[in-house]
């Protein structure tokens, strides 16, 4: 615009000059209102030179917070490919999950993050998480959104590509509702104690949905609340855990309580411990190729008498524990040949597991008593992928009679 403005003074001037009818100046006065209107063009001229600079550097800045953005952002996930044989069953494959994760720092106390989870091929999709944290201190964070309830260790770190074995434990499926996603607020943080740390989390939250639990199926399909509130209670959980001794010991335990039914009377309480120790027995050009692990977790939930959403009375007890251990070990004849292919550092592992689980029935004598063993062997040819088959075998009693599965379990299971 000041360019133009300048151009149509000149213009003017000359027009002026040409055809106008003027009194005669002088050559001083002439050479006077000359200078002055240099001046004045000189003057628009630099304010117009000035500006480009400034547009120029109003880019970079938008671009370099762009691309600060950018650099903050990880894109991420797992997927999982299924596949159960069972004794007089029909087998079959199952593309039981594909998880997409979001996390970015907005800022460096902003951190957002978000994961959308989709089952059995997609005919199940959900909000598995979806929270942002305000990163005040080490020992002091807020968080609001849908998060995971920080009960029990499985489930807080029950990634395909992070287990062992394809199956989840019956305890973190009849006890403790893995995954169980909640929607509320919260904190959370660490304090370090010398060699030791000190993580706690803790939660206001919705709450289990609408008491939909039962006998057969425990706490299974009651996790997932992140709607409308079924009563004005809300629920609130803790978790703390101790890492100690360079992270090869890792102790738990945490805590729920709130109320379950819409009248806003009945109570249900939840309690968990795990324990993971990892010795480092791993030596070089041996066959060992990890620490041997040791995993351990119980889990008890109480609730008072009352009906779940079908109109049953609801167990007044459950409880269950799992105890795994896996042993990391490597031919080393096999190592060149996969070093050959790119894979520095694979490693098979083998698993046994055994878990048990019993939930009381409210009046009378045929509770739900399961029991699984799992024998398995896994490969990763790097940490984030990893192949497995498990031998299973699983017996139950009372409420279902006296029964028996035996069978195979197999997956693939990759994080990115």
């Amino acid at each position: 615009m000041r360019f133009s403005a300048a151009g149509a003074a000149l213009s003017a001037l000359l027009w002026t000059c040409v055809f106008a009818e003027e009194p005669v100046k002088t050559p001083l006065e002439r050479l006077k209102e000359l200078e002055r209107e240099m001046e004045a063009l000189k003057k628009d001229l630099g304010e117009g030179k000035e500006a480009l600079p400034a547009a120029k550097e109003k880019a970079p800045r938008e671009s370099s917070g762009l691309k600060r953005l950018i650099d903050r952002t990880r894109i991420g996930g797992y997927l999982d490919l299924e596949f159960e044989e069972y004794s007089h069953e029909t087998s079959h494959f199952d593309n039981h999950h594909l998880i997409l994760r979001v996390s970015s720092y907005l800022h460096e106390r902003i951190f957002v993050n978000a994961e959308i989870e989709y089952e059995h091929g997609g005919s199940e999709v959900r909000i598995e998480q979806g929270y942002v944290d305000f990163l005040l201190h080490d020992a002091l964070n807020f968080r609001g959104g849908v998060f995971i309830q920080p009960i029990g260790k499985l489930n807080t770190m029950h990634d395909s590509d992070l287990r062992d074995l394809t199956l989840r434990p019956l305890t973190t499926t009849l006890i403790i509702p893995t995954t169980w996603s909640d929607a509320g607020v919260g904190v959370h943080g660490s304090f370090f104690l010398g060699g030791a740390t000190l993580n706690y989390e803790a939660y206001l939250a919705q709450g289990l949905k609408d008491g939909d639990f039962s006998v057969a199926e425990g706490l299974h399909d009651a996790g997932e609340n992140l709607e409308l509130d079924n009563n004005q209670d809300k629920a609130v959980s803790a978790r703390l855990e101790l890492v100690a001794f360079d992270g090869n010991v890792t102790a738990g335990v945490s805590g729920y309580e709130g109320n379950y039914d819409p009248e806003n009377r009945k109570r249900l309480y939840l309690y968990a411990a795990d324990l993971t120790i990892a010795l480092p027995i791993a030596k070089e050009g041996t066959w060992i190729s990890g620490p041997l692990e040791f995993r351990f977790e119980a889990a008890r939930f109480s609730a008072e008498r009352g009906l779940n959403s079908a109109g049953e009375e609801v167990p007044h007890r459950g409880i269950g524990a799992f105890a795994q251990v896996s042993f990391h070990f490597f031919p080393p004849f096999l190592l060149d040949s996969l070093k050959g292919l790119g894979f520095e550092h694979p490693t098979f592992t083998l698993v046994g597991l055994w878990d048990a689980c019993e939930i009381d029935a409210p009046d009378g004598p045929h509770n739900n008593h399961q029991r699984r063993l799992s024998l398995g062997l896994n490969f990763r040819p790097i940490e984030q992928v990893v192949i497995k088959v498990e031998y299973i075998r699983e017996d139950s009693d009372e409420i279902f009679g006296t029964t028996e599965r035996r069978g195979v379990a197999a997956s693939i299971a990759v994080g990115f």
